[in-house]
């Protein structure tokens, strides 16, 4: 459901200063931190890498690798099977996290949506506000999981859904301060949801 607020939010986050721009595709190794303004970041299959920031591209980190914080302002961030990030956030893109990688911390996207494979682990938060996120078997939230209402979500009449497979777990509590779709699982209890916004039906 981004795909409307991309088209209307494009312009204003390409607009960055010229000065210390890194144009291009990088590429993560050897515990390094990786800058880019424009261009994609890739960390490749068993490779270790530093901080991963980008304003504009994907970052992409492949299987059985090791990365510390991946923050990125418009783009996705795909990371592959069996591999380790600290924390990974973007502003415009979606979030694709592979069979049983682990975050550290939390995951955060404000708008896009936020795609958990069976077997993965966020040791913090999960932080969405405009667009779907799915939980598939086996995962785990130690943290809550959080829908934000912000400035964009006044720009689109679509409802996220949050939709969490029998065997995932929730250790904490999911607060909505928007509508949400919610789809839980027999195993999670009705209860565990917190409406925050008013005039709340379901």
């Amino acid at each position: 459901m981004q795909n409307k607020l991309t088209s209307l939010i494009t312009t204003s986050l390409l607009i960055v200063g010229l000065s210390g721009c890194v144009v291009g595709n990088q590429v993560g190794h050897s515990g390094n931190n990786v800058y880019s303004t424009f261009g994609n970041i890739d960390v490749k299959d068993d490779q270790r890498a530093g901080n991963l920031e980008n304003n504009s591209g994907n970052i992409t980190v492949g299987r059985n690798a090791k990365v510390k914080s991946v923050e990125l302002t418009n783009g996705n961030i795909e990371i592959g099977e069996f591999s380790e990030a600290y924390s990974l956030e973007t502003m415009n893109g979606n979030v694709e996290a592979g069979k049983n990688v682990i975050i550290t911390r939390s995951i955060k996207v404000t708008n896009g949506n936020i795609n958990m494979e069976q077997g993965v682990s966020v040791g913090g938060n999960l932080i969405a506000s405009n667009g779907d996120v799915t939980l598939a078997k086996e995962s785990v939230v130690k943290g809550d999981i959080i829908f934000e209402k912000t400035f964009f979500s006044s720009l689109t009449d679509e409802t996220p859904i949050l939709t969490i497979a029998e065997g995932a777990i929730v250790e904490g509590e999911i607060h909505l301060h928007r509508e949400v779709n919610v789809i839980l699982p027999a195993s999670i209890n009705q209860d565990k949801v917190i409406r925050h916004y008013q005039n709340s039906l379901k």
